[in-house]
């Protein structure tokens, strides 16, 4: 079976394949209209109606899940659309997402934006630094936001082995975090060469204190 609006045409089992995706994103009841102000079968069009479009769906049915989940959690109630300035960077994020941290901050960025009492602290940067992060950096963000005084070199290697990678693996993700404003490495003054502590931006913690908390 071919699809007219599809760059590669799709066959009779991927079809039946959109149709169970479409079932899973209606279980999640009127709660994908309440975030987005669409209905399900709107996704598809907006998925640009290629073959991929099933696994992104299925993404996004994922990441509404849990984003729907956190709201109960909290007892938010009285929810609101998510503006289209936040949907549309969720939904292109999250459609191609299936590892399930990154997944996770995207949840946590819907519900937020759906939360009246958290909307507002919304940044449009948030979206764009989860685009930016691997898992491992999310790991990394909350490991230093539990350090008060942050993690200095000599401590990489103990956090290293805390979270289970090598130090190299953590160097590239302190790296990724300073690039994307997340972190920041503290030197002495007038040392500029010589390293103190890597400590949590003001703008990691707004991002940690709005999708986290």
């Amino acid at each position: 079976m071919a699809d007219g609006n599809s760059l590669i045409p799709i066959n009779d089992e991927q079809a039946k394949l959109i149709q169970e995706v479409l079932k899973t994103i209606r279980g999640l009841g009127s709660f994908f209209e309440k975030a987005l102000g669409s209905t399900p079968e709107d996704l598809f069009g907006y998925l640009g109606g290629d073959w991929l479009r099933v696994r992104r769906a299925e993404n996004i049915a994922k990441m509404m899940s849990c984003a729907k989940e956190r709201l109960e959690a909290r007892g938010v109630k009285d929810t609101k659309p998510a503006s289209l300035t936040l949907a549309l960077p969720i939904l292109r994020g999250a459609a191609d997402e299936s590892r399930e941290e990154l997944r996770d901050l995207w949840a946590r960025l819907l519900a937020a934006a759906m939360d009246p009492y958290r909307e507002k602290d919304i940044r449009l940067g948030f979206a764009e630094a989860i685009q930016k992060m691997d898992p491992l950096d999310a790991r990394v963000l909350v490991h230093i936001s539990n350090r008060e005084a942050g993690i200095s070199d000599p401590e990489r290697n103990n956090v290293s082995t805390e979270l289970g990678v090598s130090l190299d693996e953590l160097s590239v993700s302190l790296s990724n975090l300073e690039k994307i404003g997340m972190a920041v490495v503290l030197h002495p003054l007038n040392q500029p060469m010589l390293r103190l502590n890597t400590v949590i931006t003001p703008f990691g913690r707004e991002f940690l204190r709005v999708l986290m908390d």
